[in-house]
């Protein structure tokens, strides 16, 4: 594993207020008629299983600490993740995919945790595959986070499951998630699939439909988003009550990143995993991928659909919930900038001088005020979001 620069306390004071403003404001609000709504056995067993795992994930307020958390990464299908994928594979960061397991490598039955270099794919993996329940159960029992032997974590489908199964209180990670507009990437993801052969998902027979007769009678994707976040089944219906389990487990677990802000993205990822984008690899590696005329690792050009369309409509009345999610994040996305600004000076700018200069008395004074505004914003949380039969700290 990539040893990491440890980051110091200089952004105490933008974390205090960064805390104090979530205190006051956030990108969605909070429904008391929602609360008694939530009594419901579906959604009490939708909260247990978004937040069971919460105190295994560091929030962005808590300053990043690459030497001891790990990375999760949220693979969205077609919306940017395997280029991030292929990135820090030129980083040489080790990553948790499903080739550790191929058979050809001869890891996939290792009794430990094993970080290694196939021949010729210039790429360091561990013998794991985070994509599934299997392999996050198996992951799980070989010590796959406490090991730290793995850069990045990736997994699609099963977030919950891998957050409550390779997480714990003395091994924590963070989430990192690239979102994408649901209907351009529902959009992108007919087209890709019709040629895409060397997926196992490979429709060829989608090249003989039209768009708007997918989007009206074939595509069985909707809210993708929501659905996951909020431990739902791909086939289950969502509700209003999912969207705010789904607007919470974003406002406080994740790092987010947009597609269509990709670079800027991945520069703020860089500093939870503790990138130096200064190393001549790690530079050669960003100018290969976003220099000028670079093209998307897995992308399709394809025929350019309006918004206001029929296929666009279709789809966007069928993941309307998805759709507000998108727009909370592309304001998270903005909030979130000073905050990680701050820690990206810390990792990688030289010392303020009063910064160095603080005695170390007043930095653990000003780092436990941090930790107080932040255990005070859980506890107001708490009490406005607990539900009969659903302990408080069960849902943050």
């Amino acid at each position: 594993m990539t040893r990491r620069r440890k980051i110091s306390v200089g952004a105490a004071a933008v974390l205090i207020g960064f805390c104090a403003c979530a205190c006051l404001r956030t990108p969605w609000s909070f429904n008391t008629n929602n609360a008694k709504n939530a009594r419901s056995p579906e959604l009490r067993r939708s909260l247990r299983l978004t937040w069971r795992g919460s105190d295994r994930m560091k929030p962005l307020t808590a300053m990043p600490n690459p030497e001891k958390e790990t990375v999760l990464f949220w693979h969205i299908p077609k919306s940017g993740g395997t280029t991030l994928k292929e990135l820090y594979k030129c980083m040489r960061q080790t990553l948790a995919v499903r080739v550790g397991v191929d058979p050809k490598f001869g890891h996939h039955e290792d009794k430990e945790i094993v970080a290694f270099e196939p021949t010729g794919m210039g790429a360091t993996f561990v013998n794991v595959d985070t994509l599934t329940p299997q392999g996050i159960l198996r992951a799980a029992e070989l010590g796959l986070v406490p090991s730290g032997k793995a850069d990045l974590i990736v997994t699609t489908g099963s977030l919950n499951f891998a957050v409550e199964h390779l997480f714990d209180k003395t091994h924590k990670g963070r989430v990192l998630g690239l979102f994408r507009h649901p209907v351009e990437r529902l959009i992108s993801k007919f087209y890709y699939i019709q040629i895409a052969t060397w997926e196992r998902s490979y429709r060829p027979d989608w090249k003989e439909m039209s768009v708007e007769y997918w989007a009206e009678h074939v595509n069985n994707e909707n809210n993708h988003m929501v659905k996951t976040l909020a431990g739902r089944d791909p086939l289950d219906d969502v509700t209003e009550e999912d969207l705010e389990v789904a607007l919470k487990t974003i406002h406080y677990r994740f790092v987010v990143g947009l597609t269509a802000q990709m670079e800027e993205s991945v520069h703020r990822f860089n500093v939870f995993m503790g990138i130096n984008e200064a190393d001549p690899t790690n530079r050669e590696c960003m100018n290969q991928y976003f220099g000028h005329g670079v093209k998307r690792q897995n992308s399709n050009p394809h025929p350019h659909v309006e918004i206001g369309s029929k296929a666009w409509v279709s789809l966007a009345a069928k993941n309307e919930l998805d759709i507000r999610l998108f727009e909370s994040v592309t304001k998270l996305f903005e909030e979130q900038q000073e905050v990680i600004a701050s820690y990206a000076k810390d990792v990688w700018s030289a010392p303020d001088p009063e910064l160095v200069a603080l005695p170390q008395s007043q930095a653990q004074q000003t780092e436990a005020e941090v930790e107080q505004a932040v255990a005070e914003q859980a506890q107001v949380e708490q009490a406005h979001t607990a539900v009969e039969g659903v302990p408080a700290d069960a849902l943050y």
